[in-house]
């Protein structure tokens, strides 16, 4: 394990090496959130680098700049992480230590690491803001008892909220975010195909997305952006009932995806397009859908295999059907009515008061 080289700067270069990026990352995220100040590791087990180390601050942690590496080194997680570079990358805190350690797993090829693309760079500050999260904003780290436990949804919400409200302040609400992990189509496939409940934000990330065009992300302060995540997070993800039951509900369609590709898009058309489709059902389901209508791709990139005339149909479906979800929102598929015409002024069943004469 090293420390951090400092790259010369040069304001006219337009490579970003891999060092740059997390040395970058790793001085804004103090910035950001001074409580971390001498406390944040960012470990890149690319090139076994721990950024940070520099500023670690031996009256907090009892580190210094020489023992910080070998501490690191030491580290379960480093041997666990280098051991199987296939395990997600993650954030954890030593609460004896006092220390953050922010463990970047993702592989970047070895000729990328000097001259990074825009696009594993997008990646990585997604994943970078991800684990931030965790260690920065309240309720970030779950004390729930497994992993598996739905306790923990709140912090990988938080986590999601913010790692896409800082995407949108880097590039803008026209670029949405194509990372695999963090979009509101790719949580609910993990949940659904790959059993990731404890990561199922789909919901909360919607709500984001949707409103993307009412907040203005370049004014928000960082303690701004952090609260308005653990806003998103609290407001709008599932309840654990709610979690439950779609897991059940989407057994069929799981069912015909381990068959066939094909056949599992087939059924979740039907299922989302069900005229008794509940709330969460449809709402749920809307929000997979769409990745595979819009693109009419499968996940490994390859067209679906379904008539062109029958996708078109159910893009069409969806699009009403959306559009009605949106109008009536919680009263989705309940009988309504339609709102009486004002008497004397004022709305109907409101009282009002006479003028004194």
């Amino acid at each position: 394990m090293s420390e951090a080289p400092t790259p010369p700067s040069s304001p006219t270069k337009e490579k970003k090496s891999l060092t740059e990026i997390f040395n970058k990352f790793a001085a804004e995220a103090v910035e950001r959130f001074p409580h971390l100040k001498g406390q944040l590791l960012v470990v890149d087990m690319n090139e076994m680098v721990a950024h940070g180390s520099k500023d670690i601050d031996p009256k907090k942690t009892g580190l210094t700049k020489e023992t910080v590496l070998d501490y690191v080194s030491d580290h379960p997680l480093t041997a666990m992480l280098e051991k199987d570079r296939r395990m997600s990358s993650l954030a954890t805190r030593d609460d004896k230590q006092k220390v953050n350690l922010i463990y970047i797993n993702d592989s970047v090829p070895k000729s990328d690491l000097n001259d990074v693309p825009k696009e594993t760079e997008e990646h990585l500050l997604f994943v970078l803001d991800h684990e931030l999260a965790h260690c920065a904003i309240k309720d970030g780290f779950s004390r729930a008892a497994g992993p598996r436990d739905y306790a923990i949804l709140l912090s990988e919400s938080i986590a999601d909220a913010y790692a896409m409200i800082r995407h949108y302040q880097r590039y803008g609400v026209e670029h949405d975010s194509t990372n695999k992990y963090v979009s509101p189509s790719a949580r609910a496939d993990n949940f659904i195909l790959g059993g990731d409940s404890t990561h199922f934000t789909s919901f909360v990330l919607d709500a984001i997305v949707k409103r993307k065009n009412s907040i203005d992300f370049d004014k928000l302060t960082p303690d701004q952006t952090a609260e308005l995540a653990r806003r998103f997070a609290l407001e709008f993800m599932p309840p654990k009932r709610i979690v439950e039951d779609l897991n059940w509900s989407f057994e069929p369609v799981r069912s015909e995806f381990r068959k066939n590709t094909n056949g599992g898009i087939k059924a979740l058309i039907d299922k989302t397009l069900d005229p008794k489709a509940d709330y969460y059902t449809f709402k749920f389901g809307s929000m997979w859908l769409n990745h595979y209508l819009a693109d009419r791709k499968l996940p490994d990139g390859t067209p679906i295999k379904l008539p062109k005339e029958y996708l078109d149909n159910a893009a069409k479906q969806l699009k009403e059907r959306e559009i009605k979800f949106a109008k009536e929102d919680i009263l989705f598929n309940m009988p309504t009515k339609s709102p009486k015409p004002p008497t004397n002024g004022y709305n109907s069943g409101f009282y009002a008061p006479k003028l004194a004469a």
